[in-house]
């Protein structure tokens, strides 16, 4: 079996890819940690525009790659990038990566692809990221992690961010 990670690539180190690895330790389970690429993103760097235009650079400068405007940018480099993210961020993130780990990129809609893997992967666990909202906030801006909730077919496991963790943070 395995353990599923969904990382958005915003932090590194990132709370996520910890807890996965934790619960893949504790069952002997492959870690499968996955990035995905936004369509817009995609979009954007297929048109030929640098990644610093639009903010893609991530935490710890893990990023896309390079986008010559001559080219063309492809699906299978987008999934090759999403990748690299979903590996960097588990190199700044664990001390001891684990060998048996794997690291996946997709583009698209993230809970649509990360559902879908998985269906590909069935896994124990799948943990994702989340972090607090009101719930104005929720019926406005709608929530991947209600929605991972409500759609996912195996346990989820939501890590909220270290400051969300913090009921005495300043508001």
């Amino acid at each position: 079996m395995s353990v599923l990670a969904a990382v958005d690539g915003e932090q590194a180190p990132d709370g996520v890819v910890r807890v996965a690895a934790d619960i893949a330790t504790q069952y002997g389970d492959e870690l499968v940690v996955a990035h995905v690429m936004l369509p817009e993103t995609y979009e954007e760097r297929n048109s030929g525009r640098n990644a610093t235009e639009f903010g893609l650079t991530t935490a710890g400068e893990t990023g896309y790659g390079p986008v010559g405007s001559e080219s063309s940018y492809s699906v299978d480099e987008a999934q090759r990038d999403a990748k690299g993210v979903a590996r960097d961020v588990t190199e700044e993130t664990l001390d001891d990566v684990p060998e048996t780990v794997t690291h996946v990129g997709r583009v698209g809609e993230p809970v649509t692809e990360v559902l879908d893997l998985a269906e590909e992967h069935q896994p124990r666990y799948l943990v994702i990221g989340g972090r607090r909202r009101t719930p104005v906030g929720k019926a406005v801006f709608g929530s991947s992690t209600q929605s991972f909730l409500l759609n996912a077919s195996l346990p989820v496991v939501t890590v909220l961010p270290e400051e969300d963790r913090n009921p005495n943070r300043d508001a």
